[in-house]
């Protein structure tokens, strides 16, 4: 690998205090719903789709099937989502929120959306170009990354 310039070394720098402040959010916004930073994450994951099975949000969240089947149960008794019947599968069920799981997804998408805008608004309205580059681009390291470990 290349040494990494100044330059590359502010980005990398910028970058990790953004990862870090993202951390701190999402640590405080489970707290303040109660819910681990994993299970907040899975509550965003079955909003933005819907519903998701158990195998999926183990998949997004990179925990056993063991783990997830406990968190589930967890935000089942708190009414934050319920386990329904997958009309695919027989054994298997799908998750999809309740009210209350909808509110904590909404305080979340709500915080997160006032602080988007407000840094759009600071940088000309380009954040959403600049984001989904940036995501683009961590996707393809994770690809590059996967094709290197057979090297």
């Amino acid at each position: 690998m290349a040494p990494t310039s100044d330059d590359d070394a502010d980005l990398m720098a910028a970058f990790a205090a953004v990862v870090r402040a993202n951390t701190s959010l999402v640590g405080q916004l489970s707290a303040r719903a109660g819910i681990h930073e994993n299970a907040l994450r899975a509550l965003v994951l079955v909003s933005d789709t819907g519903y998701s099975t158990p195998t999926e949000v183990a998949g997004y969240l990179g925990l056993t099937s063991g783990a997830v089947t406990n968190m589930i149960d967890r935000m089942t008794a708190a009414g934050l989502l319920e386990r329904a019947p997958n009309p695919a599968d027989r054994r298997g069920s799908l998750l999809r929120l309740l009210p209350a799981g909808e509110t904590v997804v909404e305080d979340y998408r709500a915080r997160y959306g006032a602080m988007l805008r407000a840094v759009d608004g600071a940088h000309g309205g380009e954040l959403h170009e600049v984001l989904n580059s940036l995501a683009t681009s961590l996707y393809e390291q994770a690809a590059d990354a996967v094709g290197d470990r057979g090297d």
